[in-house]
């Protein structure tokens, strides 16, 4: 309990929020990505029930029969659930991975804004490539904060402490 107070209470609010939000994130990815690689058919369901939300017109390519697409997929989103990790760990060290990261996920959001803008049909697309550039927006509004803020911070007041540090 004492430990979950302590992080509350750091003295750096935008590195707690970093970690809150980088949580969910890594989480985020990961677990989709695990279901990508042997439960296609539960992101498949989902998306076909947000194409029809969105008032999308039926959506009939198989992509979850697609191994080597899906494998691909699971890989890349299982890498931004890493780099997620990586930067919860040490923000200090590895905050270049920030880099990579959004431009990975910027990336994927343009794909599925042009794949929107060329089958306007499939609104899943601009669904996706909105959640993905809100996200891309979150990597730089959170760690961004996080690294300004902790910069003059010595390691051993945040929790928890880059690195895994154990605490004194």
């Amino acid at each position: 309990m004492e430990r979950v107070a302590a992080f509350w209470k750091q003295p750096s609010s935008a590195y707690r929020n970093f970690q809150l939000v980088f949580t969910f994130l890594s989480l985020n990815f990961i677990i989709p990505a695990l279901s990508y690689a042997i439960a296609p058919q539960i992101a498949a369901e989902q998306f076909h029930k947000i194409n029809s939300l969105l008032g999308g017109v039926p959506y009939t390519f198989p992509e979850e029969m697609s191994r080597m697409w899906r494998y691909l997929g699971a890989a890349n989103v299982m890498t931004l659930g890493l780099m997620c990790f990586m930067l919860q760990i040490n923000l200090r060290k590895f905050k270049s991975i920030l880099i990579p990261l959004c431009f990975l996920k910027g990336y994927n959001a343009l794909l599925f804004l042009i794949g929107f803008l060329t089958a306007p049909e499939y609104r899943a697309f601009l669904g996706i490539a909105l959640f993905d550039f809100l996200t891309t927006g979150a990597f730089i509004f959170f760690a961004g904060k996080a690294i300004k803020e902790i910069e003059p911070l010595p390691d051993n007041i945040l929790v928890p402490r880059p690195g895994l540090q154990p605490s004194v």
